[in-house]
C-alpha cells in the first residue's frame, strides 16, 4: 500500500511538504492513457477513425468517472461536497459503465452526426481496453487500500497487511474489533480519569508495537513530533492522520526516563482481492482479443466481457471485506453482477437483429 508515491518539491500552503502524487490517481491516469492506446488501435482495425475515437473517449471519461463516484457515494453514504475527491479512491465500475454509455449517447446526440460510429464495432473496439484499464486501475485500489478482501485464513501465505488507520484497518478496529488500531491499547484505569496522560495498556502479541519494545504502563508524551499530554489530545493525533503516513514514532516516559520507540501498526493479513481482479482482467483480455476471429455479429466480443466480468466480480466480492449486503444477502456489485450477465445472455441473443454479421474475421494482433 502507498497512498502517496512521492512528492513534487514544491512547498505549498496545502501542502507545505509539497504537492503529493497519489497512487490512485496516478494508476486512474495510466488505466486512461493505456486502454485509449488499445481501444484507438482495436477501432481502427474496425473501419472508426482513431481521431472519432479519441473524440469521444472525453465524454465517455467523463459519464464514467461522474456514474462511478455517484455510486460510490450513494453505496457508502459519502457526503456530496467530497464529490470531485476522485484522487482519493472511491469509484464503483458498474457505475462508471453506466455513466459511460450514458456519456457516448450524449456525445452522439449532440454532435450533429460527426460522432456517429457503428455501436457494436466499438463496443467490440471497446471490451479488451476495458480489461487493460481495469488491470491498472485495480493497482491503484491495491497502493489506495481499498476494495480490500477478508482476513485471511491460518494457512493463506499471500495475505496482505495494510498500515495505520487505512480503512482496511479501521473496519477490522471499528467493524469487527478483531485488533487494535494501532497494536495496543491505553489503560483503562486511566481512561475514567478526566485529562489523565496517556498509558499504554494491553499490547498485541507479536504486533509491530511490542517487537518495537513498547511496554505496559509507558506514558506517551509525543506521536510523530505532536505532543499527546491527554488521552484527548493522543485521540486527536490519530483521528488527525496524515493521508500516506506509515510509521509511528512516539516518546514514551517509564520510572522518569524518556526513550523513542517507531514501528508501523499493521492489519491482519487480508486477501489481495484487487491482485485477483488485475490477474482475472490480464486473462479476460486474452480471452476475448482470441475470440475476435470467431465471432459471428459485431458485439459479441463485448458480450464475453459482460458475461466474463460479471462471473469474476460475483465471486470476488465474496472475498472483499468492504462492501454490505443489500439484497438476498447479496453485496450491490454482486446484485449489479446478476444483471450484467442476464443482460449479456439477452444481446447475445438480440444481436443477430441489433447488429450487422462480421463480413470477415477481424486479426487479433
Amino acid at each position: 500500500m502507498q497512498q502517496v508515491l512521492f512528492r513534487i518539491p514544491v512547498p505549498l500552503d496545502w501542502w507545505p511538504d509539497g504537492i503529493p502524487i497519489y497512487g490512485f490517481g496516478l494508476m486512474l491516469f495510466l488505466s486512461f492513457v493505456v486502454s485509449m492506446w488499445l481501444v484507438g488501435r482495436r477501432a481502427e482495425r474496425e473501419g472508426i477513425s482513431r481521431d472519432v475515437v479519441l473524440d469521444l473517449a472525453l465524454p465517455i471519461f467523463v459519464g464514467g468517472i461522474i456514474g462511478a463516484r455517484i455510486v460510490f457515494m450513494i453505496q457508502y453514504g459519502i457526503p456530496w461536497h467530497q464529490f470531485f475527491r476522485f484522487w482519493e479512491g472511491g469509484i464503483v465500475f458498474y457505475g462508471s459503465a453506466i455513466g459511460g454509455w450514458v456519456g457516448y449517447g450524449l456525445a452522439r446526440l449532440l454532435s450533429s452526426g460527426r460522432l456517429r460510429v457503428p455501436t457494436w464495432r466499438l463496443a467490440d473496439a471497446v471490451a479488451p481496453g476495458a480489461c487493460i484499464g481495469l488491470a491498472i486501475g485495480r493497482i491503484g485500489c491495491l497502493l489506495n487500500g481499498c476494495c480490500f478482501g477478508h482476513v485471511c485464513s491460518d494457512d493463506c501465505s499471500w495475505g496482505l497487511r495494510y498500515p495505520l488507520l487505512t480503512a482496511p484497518a479501521r473496519e477490522l478496529v471499528v467493524g469487527n474489533g478483531w485488533q487494535t488500531s494501532v497494536g495496543f491499547g491505553l489503560d483503562e484505569a486511566t481512561l475514567l480519569v478526566p485529562d489523565s496522560p496517556p498509558i499504554v495498556g494491553p499490547i498485541e502479541p507479536q504486533s509491530p508495537a511490542a517487537l518495537a519494545g513498547l511496554m505496559r504502563g509507558d506514558v506517551i508524551e509525543s506521536v510523530n513530533d505532536r505532543p499527546t499530554a491527554t488521552t484527548d489530545e493522543l485521540r486527536r493525533v490519530l483521528f488527525d492522520w496524515p493521508r500516506g503516513e506509515k510509521w509511528l514514532r512516539l516518546v514514551v516516559r517509564n520510572q522518569g526516563e524518556s526513550r523513542a520507540v517507531q514501528f508501523k501498526p499493521a492489519s491482519l493479513p487480508l486477501h489481495p482481492t484487487q491482485v485477483y481482479e488485475t490477474i482475472s482482467m490480464v486473462l479476460l483480455l486474452f480471452v476475448l482479443l482470441t475470440f475476435y476471429p470467431f465471432r459471428r455479429y459485431y458485439g459479441q466480443v463485448f458480450v464475453v466481457l459482460m458475461l466474463g466480468y460479471a462471473v469474476h466480480r460475483f465471486f470476488n466480492e465474496t472475498l472483499r471485506n468492504d462492501t454490505d449486503p443489500v439484497l438476498w444477502q447479496l453485496t450491490l456489485s454482486q446484485v449489479g453482477s446478476v444483471i450484467v450477465f442476464l443482460g449479456g445472455v439477452v444481446l447475445n441473443g438480440a444481436l443477430p437483429y441489433l447488429s450487422s454479421p462480421t463480413s470477415r474475421p477481424s486479426s487479433a494482433g
